[in-house]
């Protein structure tokens, strides 16, 4: 029994490994050099504050905008990648608050906004927002999103590194955001976006 068991145990992890790449990846660096710079300005300039719609804060969009550059250009499992580019759309729009940071700004306050309850139909911004995350999940699941999935599942690795500050940078985030702390909120927050874009050019790359 205890022979079968270790048996069954080694063929499980086997097949488990062969998903995974343990090898460090070069955008993984610059990830972490461009974490580094972020801290360090942060901490050469005494930064206490990033407020809302700053240019601090509205630097984390750039990735976001590669990312949907790089999955709208890949021509291969396109559906997969379009549905990637429009939840990374829907991020830089919950980045912008879904437009409250263009379009609510409380005058003479160039860093605080009137809430969508402020306004008389703003609950449609919300109505909105969830008409299109059931659009996006729909246009997936009639295209059958998951044979992409498998696909590319059983032709690239999972890069362990990459998702792993990924999941670290998460972690962090939420951990700042329960502590008030929005440098490091911001900053972790910065570093997860890059982490995506490192993603989308290691599964890009590997797939062409």
């Amino acid at each position: 029994m205890y022979y079968t068991i270790r048996v069954m145990f080694g063929l499980i992890k086997n097949n488990f490994l062969k998903y995974l790449d343990f090898s460090f990846q070069k955008t993984d660096l610059l990830v972490i050099f461009i974490l580094i710079i972020s801290i360090s300005y942060i901490k050469i300039f005494n930064i206490t504050e990033i407020p809302e719609n700053s240019l601090l804060e509205n630097i984390s969009l750039i990735p976001l905008f590669i990312a949907v550059v790089l999955c709208y250009r890949f021509k291969r499992y396109k559906i997969f990648f379009n549905v990637l580019a429009l939840l990374f759309i829907l991020m830089i729009l919950r980045e912008l608050s879904y437009g409250r940071v263009i379009f609510c700004q409380v005058p003479n306050s160039p860093n605080e906004f009137y809430p969508w309850s402020h306004y008389k139909y703003g609950y449609l911004a919300h109505i909105m927002v969830g008409i299109y995350i059931f659009a996006m999940a729909l246009y997936g699941i009639i295209n059958k999103i998951w044979l992409n999935i498998f696909e590319i599942i059983n032709k690239v690795k999972f890069p362990v590194w990459t998702l792993g500050c990924g999941i670290i940078f998460t972690i962090l985030q939420i951990y700042f955001e329960g502590t008030h702390n929005i440098c490091g909120e911001e900053t972790v927050e910065f570093a997860l976006y890059c982490i995506i874009v490192s993603l989308c050019m290691i599964y890009t790359k590997k797939l062409k």
